[in-house]
Parts: C-alpha cells; structure tokens; sequence
C-alpha cells in the first residue's frame, strides 16, 4: 500500500535534534528548508482541494 506523502516527509525532517542536525550540517539547511517547504505546500494544497470538494 501507497505511504502518505506527508508520513514520508516526517521521517527526513527530524525534531529539534542538535546531534541529528550536527551530523548532517553541509547541505542539511538547504534540503531541510525544502523538505518544509514541500510539506507545507503539500498541506495547503490537500486543505484547497477538501474546500473545493466540499
């Protein structure tokens, strides 16, 4: 079976966890702005698409 798109998100984007973050400073910034960015687009989308359904 298909895995939500966000549950899938929350395993890259971890909790403020400075040894997680610390371990993966060199591009971690950037992909993890993304990855938030991506989530919260997904988000806003999903909430227009159930307004426009309903």
């Amino acid at each position: 079976m298909a895995k939500d798109v966000i549950d899938l998100l929350e395993s890259y984007i971890p909790a403020d966890d400075p040894r997680k973050w610390a371990k993966l400073a060199s591009t971690v910034e950037s992909r993890r702005l993304e990855l938030m960015l991506l989530r919260e687009i997904l988000l806003e989308l999903r909430e227009m698409n159930k307004a426009k359904c309903a």
